[in-house]
């Protein structure tokens, strides 16, 4: 079965060409007999004449998805309408990854599903995730937008938000305005979309979304024993288990002002209170962080890994300073050991 929708304009790659191009965003979805709602999705990238013969295949087991425009271009003697991609051959599947990876392998060669740069596996899209990208697409697909950037490129100085109502309920990212159009910026797969008219929906900023996160977690450490000072109480606020992308970069947003106040510290040579701030943020992203560093999903915790980079390069000033006493040399030496030895992970230099 198949859904389709274009019945308007759009200005998703940049509204009208030199040659007078208009684009209509639609989308089609191709679903096997017996589908796997609760699977999450994968996708690839194929040549543009492959595309037919693949989805032809792939369908017979597993939900297809692939975004559709329909351009209509002026001819001598009358207006042609062409359907493709939106992004030529492009291709969504919903199932196992190695179910799909094996039925591409066992017919074809030389096609492979695209992996996550960071963790080298395979790319995969939580169905949660891809629903409300489906459902936009099939019922408003002018709202959506592909970028070329990395979502991190839309961080500096733009806020993130939860979206709360609508269809989108339950999205993260970015509020932006692109072509005086209010949009939401968030990561599809390692993809970065933009999605258009959001004026309507309610939003929640980062420190709310932070708060609420942790209260969804209902975290408590294992060990009740564990006491933290005034300062650590405040920073380990800052901290939740990270579920998804955004999760990540919502703490790392929230940790740049204790880079700053780190950072300050050391200017007014206050070496106790910095090297409290270093060594606590290091322990606390190497806790929480860890699994994420090991697991084959689609986190990446690259931007907390800058922070500890930034962090870790502040101890090492520490420990060649004049002003800073042997035992505060000592105790940084010792706990950045301790610190590579039980979380290798962490960008920390010898």
């Amino acid at each position: 079965m198949s859904l389709d929708s274009s019945g308007a304009q759009t200005n998703v790659k940049g509204g009208q060409c030199d040659n007078a191009l208009k684009h209509v965003v639609g989308a089609e979805v191709e679903l096997c007999a017996v589908p796997n709602e609760a699977s999450s999705w994968c996708y690839l990238f194929i040549h543009h004449a492959k595309v037919r013969t693949v989805v032809r295949i792939l369908k017979k087991q597993f939900n297809v998805f692939v975004h559709k425009s329909i351009v209509y271009k002026r001819g001598e003697s009358r207006i042609k309408r062409q359907e493709k991609a939106t992004i030529s051959g492009l291709v969504f599947v919903q199932g196992n990854s190695a179910d799909v990876q094996k039925c591409l392998s066992d017919t074809f060669i030389g096609i492979y599903l695209v992996k996550n740069c960071s963790t080298k596996k395979v790319a995969t899209i939580p169905d949660a995730v891809m629903q409300p990208f489906i459902q936009i697409a099939s019922l408003s697909p002018t709202r959506i937008r592909f970028l070329l950037h990395d979502i991190e490129h839309y961080s500096e100085g733009n806020p993130l938000v939860r979206i709360t109502s609508g269809v989108l309920t339950g999205l993260e990212g970015y509020r932006i305005r692109i072509s005086r159009d209010k949009c939401i910026v968030t990561s599809l797969g390692g993809m970065t979309i933009a999605i258009g008219g959001i004026h309507t929906e309610s939003f929640e900023n980062l420190d709310e979304y932070a708060r609420l996160r942790r209260e969804q977690l209902k975290e408590h450490r294992a060990s009740t024993d564990v006491t933290f000072t005034p300062l650590q109480q405040q920073i380990d606020a800052c901290f939740f288990t990270p579920a998804n992308q955004l999760d990540v970069m919502a703490i790392a947003e929230s940790l740049v002002q204790w880079v700053a106040r780190m950072k300050k510290s050391m200017a007014d040579h206050s070496y106790d209170e910095a090297i409290e701030i270093a060594l606590f943020l290091l322990e606390e992203v190497g806790a929480r962080f860890r699994a994420i560093s090991r697991a084959a999903g689609t986190n990446n915790p690259k931007g907390i890994l800058a922070i500890c980079a930034e962090v870790d390069s502040a101890l090492r000033v520490i420990d060649r300073s004049l002003h800073a006493s042997s035992d505060q040399k000592d105790i940084v030496a010792t706990e950045r050991e301790s610190l590579l030895f039980r979380y290798p992970f962490l960008p920390l230099e010898f």
